[in-house]
């Protein structure tokens, strides 16, 4: 990641709840933020033309190897098909990995065939950053604090923010919070 992404990307998770009239540590749901960006997202069934067996096969087949894929239409403007079959928090998850491609304007990762198969590419960078932003959007730093100081319990920040607690454990970790208020409640027994 680039240097001060890290910082950039709470800011921004931060200022698109602002704009959505909600606070830091309040729930974002990533349909709703779609929604603001002007973003569709559709099933596989709700694709026209797409032939019956083919969405059989993505959502019985194959539904656990893919989770949401972002495509832009002949306009340019990106919209996205997510897999139903998986956990609510699971599909937040990929739904904002997929926004944050978007709103970081990354651009889509190329396809690559080697005989009869095909194969996409992936920029390591852009995954990282959406990776960390997606979390962002999910669960910003402020809201783990705002978690924390309520002692809430991993599975009660995983049901507020409607993320798995793969995704609460994963923040935790890597913004510091624990650390943190572990520290502030040292100080402030002395």
């Amino acid at each position: 990641m680039q240097r001060g992404f890290k910082t950039k990307a709470e800011k921004m998770a931060g200022e698109f709840r602002t704009k959505l009239g909600l606070a830091n540590h309040s729930s974002l749901p990533a349909k709703r933020l779609l929604s603001h960006l002007e973003v569709l997202v559709f099933q596989p069934a709700e694709i026209p033309g797409l032939r019956p067996e083919v969405v059989h096969e993505m959502l019985n087949g194959s539904s656990q190897h893919w989770s949401a894929v972002t495509i832009h239409d002949p306009q340019g403007r990106p919209f996205i098909i997510h897999n139903p079959d998986h956990a609510p928090t699971r599909q937040e998850s990929d739904l904002m990995h997929e926004v944050a491609h978007i709103v970081c304007k990354h651009p889509p990762g190329k396809i690559v065939k080697v005989g009869e198969l095909n194969f996409r590419s992936y920029d390591e960078q852009h995954e990282d950053e959406a990776k960390w932003l997606g979390g962002c959007l999910q669960i910003t730093r402020q809201g783990l604090l705002w978690a924390i100081n309520r002692r809430m319990t991993q599975e009660q920040m995983s049901e507020h923010f409607c993320a798995s607690e793969a995704i609460v454990r994963y923040r935790r970790n890597m913004t510091g919070v624990d650390v943190q208020m572990t520290r502030f409640h040292k100080s402030s027994h002395r």
